[in-house]
């Protein structure tokens, strides 16, 4: 009996096995036959969102289909992966999942950016400037360190110091939660306190000008706009 299942049973049950296997693995696109995905916008990326795609005869498939896919925004045709990112947009327009941002050199390194010598660079939401850039453009004069918003005004040098556009004017401001920035009206004097007033949260030392923008539903770096990339 034993020698009777071996011979008859177990070779058909290989056969059906082996049958289930082959047809498994014959249901792609046969000769002459290709997958395609819809491209809505007609920029020639099919939508990468849709599935395994559908097969049609590659002599007769419907309008608006393509063989490709991976166009991240298939209703916009400057979205998809042939596109030329744009920096400081917060879209990502070649579908990298990254987005291109201007960053600036910080040359001596007092936390703010010369505005002209900004470079673009594709990166991720939150990833940290590289070395020696920033990504505000505030500095008033890079080779100087003491020289930036956050300075304190030196009355009698002939320098604008703080970078508010004044030269050798100096008023006090109220830096409630100790962040470098003041908000409020200038305080009479005598007074001290910091010498600007760009604060929009004087509550909150994680909230002030030219901070890196968080994810959070709030405005970071005081620019009226929340959750932007940077």
């Amino acid at each position: 009996m034993k020698r009777h299942v071996l011979q008859t049973i177990l070779p058909a049950i290989l056969l059906v096995a082996a049958v289930f296997i082959i047809g498994a693995g014959c249901t792609g696109p046969a000769d002459g036959q290709s997958t395609f995905w819809p491209d809505i916008d007609g920029d020639g990326y099919g939508d990468a969102f849709v599935g395994n795609g559908t097969i049609y005869d590659d002599d007769n498939f419907p309008d608006g289909y393509v063989t490709n896919r991976g166009d991240c925004d298939d209703t916009n045709a400057a979205i998809n992966p042939g596109a030329t990112e744009i920096p400081d947009n917060n879209v990502d327009e070649n579908c990298n999942d990254l987005f291109g941002i201007t960053i600036y050199k910080d040359s001596d390194n007092d936390g703010f950016g010369d505005p002209n010598a900004g470079n673009v660079f594709e990166i991720n939401f939150g990833d940290p400037a590289p070395n020696g850039m920033v990504y505000n453009n505030a500095d008033c004069d890079d080779t100087n360190a003491l020289i930036n918003p956050k300075a304190d005004e030196i009355v009698g040098n002939d320098i604008d110091d703080n970078c508010d556009g004044y030269v050798d004017f100096m008023e006090y401001y109220t830096d409630a939660d100790g962040d470098g920035y003041g908000a409020g009206s200038a305080l009479p004097p005598p007074a001290v306190g910091v010498h600007n007033n760009l604060d929009c949260d004087d509550t909150n030392a994680e909230v002030y000008p030219y901070a890196v923008e968080v994810e959070n539903g709030i405005d970071d770096d005081c620019d009226g706009i929340t959750d932007e990339l940077f």
